[in-house]
This record gives C-alpha cells, sequence and structure tokens, in this order.
C-alpha cells in the first residue's frame, strides 16, 4: 500500500517560508524540563530541513523552564501551547490534533536531534511511500556525554519482525510518521509512561515501518535517577502494553508470557542501560570499529564495575568474531 497522496519531492525542496503547511511537524511535549529543554528545541530549530512547524505542549509545568524557552526562542515556526498537568500521552494528542505537516516526529523535551535527523527521516520516507514510520539509531546521553550509539539498519521485513515478537524496531522517540496512514490514531491516555511502546505496536500491526542504520538522536539518561528509570513501574508499565497487544491479536497473554523469563526476572535498576551498551558494542564491532566497540563497553564498565551484566560488553568488544556471533545468536 502506498500513502503517496501529494508531490512529496517538491514538497521537501521546498525552503520558502511561503509554503501554505509546512512538510514536517515536531512534537515536543514538556513537563519540568529543566535546563534541558531550550538546548533540545534548539536542535531541532538547527535542522538542515527547514520546512517545519514545532509545536511545544507545556503539561502544566511549574519550574517556568517552558516560560525561559519562549523568551529566548524567536522563531515563529514554534507554536507553544499549554495544557493542565494530565500526562504525555493527553500532550501528545492535543498536539496530534493541530499538526499540519505531511510527517510528524517527536522530540522528548531533554534529548537532542542531530541537525540531518529530520532531513534524513524524510528522505527514507520518500524512498519507501509504503511505510508509515520511519526510526532512526540513537545515542545515549550520559552523565553529559554521548555514548553507545546503536547503529543497526532494518528493512521492512526485519521490523515486521520485531513487531510480532512484541518488540520496538528502536527507541519510540526516534521514530517519524506518515500522517496519512495514522491520522486516526492516537496515544492511549490511560498510559502514563509507555505510551510509545504501546503505540509503535499498533502502527506496527497495520503498516509496514524500517530503521535507518543511522544515529541522529540522543536520549538522555539520568543516572540513578528513580524518577525517569524507576524499575518497577517500567516494568508494571511493559505486561500492560503486552496484555494490550495480546488483546489485540487475540493471544493469550498469560499462555505467551507466564513462564517467560522476562516476567520470572526481577526488574533490573539499571533498566536495561547495560543490555544497550551491548548492542552497541555488537553495532560496531559488525562495523568494524574496533576502538569504538572498545570506548563503549569501558564506559560501561565503568558504570558498575562490580555487576557482571556490565562487563559482558567488553568481553563481546575483545572477542573474536566467530565467539561474538555466537554470543549475539545466544542473546537473539
Amino acid at each position: 500500500m502506498s500513502f503517496v497522496e501529494h508531490d512529496w519531492k517538491r514538497k521537501m525542496i521546498s525552503m520558502s517560508k511561503s509554503e501554505a503547511n509546512p512538510l514536517v511537524s515536531v512534537i515536543v511535549p514538556a513537563y519540568n524540563a529543566g535546563e534541558f529543554l531550550q538546548a533540545s528545541i534548539e536542535s531541532v530549530l538547527a535542522q538542515t530541513h527547514r520546512n517545519l512547524e514545532v509545536l511545544v505542549v507545556d503539561d502544566g509545568s511549574t519550574d517556568g523552564a517552558v516560560d525561559a524557552a519562549k523568551e529566548q526562542l524567536k522563531d515563529d515556526r514554534i507554536v507553544w501551547h499549554r495544557q493542565e498537568n494530565s500526562g504525555k500521552s493527553v500532550a501528545l494528542n492535543f498536539a496530534l490534533e493541530r499538526i499540519r505537516g505531511e510527517f510528524y516526529l517527536l522530540q522528548d523535551a531533554d534529548d537532542i536531534s542531530s541537525p540531518d535527523r529530520v532531513e534524513r527521516l524524510v528522505s527514507a520516507a520518500l524512498e519507501s511511500p509504503e511505510v508509515a514510520a520511519v526510526f532512526s539509531g540513537y545515542d545515549l546521553i550520559l552523565r553529559g556525554r554521548r555514548v553507545a550509539p546503536i547503529l543497526r539498519d532494518k528493512s521492512i521485513a526485519q521490523c515486521e519482525r520485531d513487531i510480532d515478537a512484541f518488540a520496538m524496531p528502536s527507541l519510540d522517540p526516534t521514530g517519524m510518521y506518515r500522517v496519512s496512514a495514522i491520522r486516526e490514531m492516537r496515544y492511549n491516555e490511560s498510559l502514563r509512561i509507555g505510551q510509545g511502546f504501546d503505540y509503535i505496536l499498533r502502527v506496527g500491526e497495520r503498516y509496514p515501518m524500517r530503521m535507518l542504520g543511522e544515529c541522529l538522536y540522543s536520549y538522555r539518561v539520568e543516572w540513578g535517577s528513580a524518577t525517569r528509570f524507576n524499575p518497577e513501574k517500567r516494568h508494571k508499565m511493559v505486561c500492560e502494553v503486552l496484555r494490550l497487544a495480546c488483546e489485540r491479536r487475540g493471544l493469550s497473554f498469560d499462555e505467551l508470557f507466564a513462564q517467560s523469563s522476562f516476567l520470572q526476572s526481577k526488574p533490573t535498576p539499571d533498566n536495561g542501560i547495560a543490555n544497550h551498551f551491548m548492542a552497541s558494542v555488537q553495532d560496531l564491532r559488525d562495523r568494524n570499529e574496533v576502538l569504538s566497540a572498545l570506548r563503549a563497553s569501558i564506559q560501561c564498565l565503568l558504570l558498575n564495575p562490580f555487576v557482571p551484566r556490565f562487563a559482558k560488553p567488553i568481553v563481546c568488544a575483545c572477542s573474536p568474531n566467530w565467539f561474538r556471533r555466537r554470543l549475539k545468536s545466544f542473546n537473539g
């Protein structure tokens, strides 16, 4: 199925402010984003693709960050909104009712987009008019440094296998969506967290997706913060999203997941950060970037040198390819 309804190439090339509508809408939901908000929005304004609008939705913040950013950022592409504190899902749906672009993407209020993020995602969407979403690789902003890039490319078929296995092709805020495909879809407002996971599964169940093997997004991790990385809350959220997915697919959650290692195991305090480093090291080794892989593995080890899973990436970084491939196969 093709979603091409207009001359996309013409709109992408045009940078004129006289365009009736922007090609891309960027949604920035913000709640007490503090010192990071302005830099996050600036990374969107600095995009090489300039035919865009930026919808900032203040979800009842109390820290003054949105007002400060509004005072500093004088760009007519920004549209500022405010709502009573109702959660991220409500903020996203509020923005979806108002976007004008042919594509939309998210920008978390404390993350950073690479300058060519929009350009590369739009180009990929134009190359694959059958897809409803394009994702990219990403790295982590950890203790003020960008580390551990994910660089794997995934075809439509590979993304479909991810969705069938109840997995996201990539981190949820890296995605860009074709509005003509998802026009009636909204985020689940009953989910205070995990709405992105649920949304991607629902989109992927209906439409093709792909992922670019390029690091275009930087996701901020507050190491040791129980606010953003509460393992029990995250575990409970994932279970609820999986239950909903099983209901849509006519499957039994209990039969599929009751005995799974995920549900039986105790949530880890790092919420998968060690696993992220492991995936990054594998990607870097696949690209023969051995020194970068070693550097990432050492950064992981230094986070918690007394826990074995934080040492696993350095084993992968230093192993010969035949052993690394066996390790990768063992880990799925």
